[in-house]
């Protein structure tokens, strides 16, 4: 339970003020404007952004990502992945294999009720994980319409594997971005007495293309900590800041 960092998840407005002619004038921000990995990664929710008690996730030891968040080719391959359903077609496969995050932050929930692997079967973890790129707008609203379409081909039942059974189901979040989509995955654990609880949210705001995989993971007999009102807060956030 302790390397959440590698989980495979199913499927920003500043406004600057200038002082013209004793004159207050609130600077319009170019949406499709490519940013670089640099300015990315001073995009990326920080603790401060989120309701509650949050810590930065640097990953596994030996495979720690920069603090800064940007992401080079080196890095990206340490990434999550996203792995679609063997429903999903081969044109959302394609776009995502296509797509260069260069931004990433993980940052993990202080839950009161904490899991504490092995021997701990019940309480909570929680962790979001956010990734961003940025590319003409137009290849990402293709991209965003493949990926997107993938994500619908593989609502329903999930099978049982490794994890399971359980159930991939659409959630309606606040209008962020010029383009949007969230899932819930809900997928039992291994040998039951768990579920995890995994939002799957893509957004695209003009030249900017942001993931966020929002998860909490329930052991033993307790609720769902993450509802949709915590997801929309997070989105909220996110959003704001590209």
């Amino acid at each position: 339970m302790g390397q959440n960092f590698v989980l495979r998840p199913c499927v920003l407005t500043v406004t600057a003020w200038l002082a013209l002619s004793g004159c207050a004038v609130t600077s319009v921000r170019d949406t499709n404007k490519i940013r670089s990995a640099e300015e990315l990664a001073e995009l990326l929710l920080t603790e401060e952004d989120l309701s509650g008690d949050w810590t930065l996730n640097m990953g596994p030891d030996g495979a720690a990502l920069p603090a800064s968040g940007v992401i080079t080719d080196v890095e990206r391959k340490m990434l999550p992945q996203v792995e679609l359903c063997a429903e999903a077609g081969q044109a959302a496969l394609d776009a995502i294999d296509s797509l260069k995050w260069q931004g990433f932050r993980q940052l993990d929930k202080v839950a009161d009720d904490p899991i504490d692997p092995p021997a701990d079967r019940e309480g909570h973890m929680e962790f979001v994980q956010q990734f961003l790129m940025s590319a003409d707008p137009d290849d990402l609203e293709s991209a965003f319409s493949d990926v997107a379409t993938g994500y619908v081909e593989c609502l329903g039942d999930v099978p049982a594997g490794e994890e399971g059974p359980g159930t991939i189901t659409e959630v309606e979040i606040e209008p962020v971005g010029d383009q949007r989509i969230a899932t819930l995955a809900q997928i039992e654990e291994a040998g039951g007495g768990g579920m995890w609880n995994i939002y799957s949210v893509l957004v695209r705001e003009g030249a900017v293309l942001m993931s966020i995989t929002a998860v909490d993971i329930v052991l033993g007999d307790l609720e769902m900590d993450m509802d949709l009102a915590d997801l929309n807060a997070m989105l909220s956030a996110a959003s704001s800041k590209i």
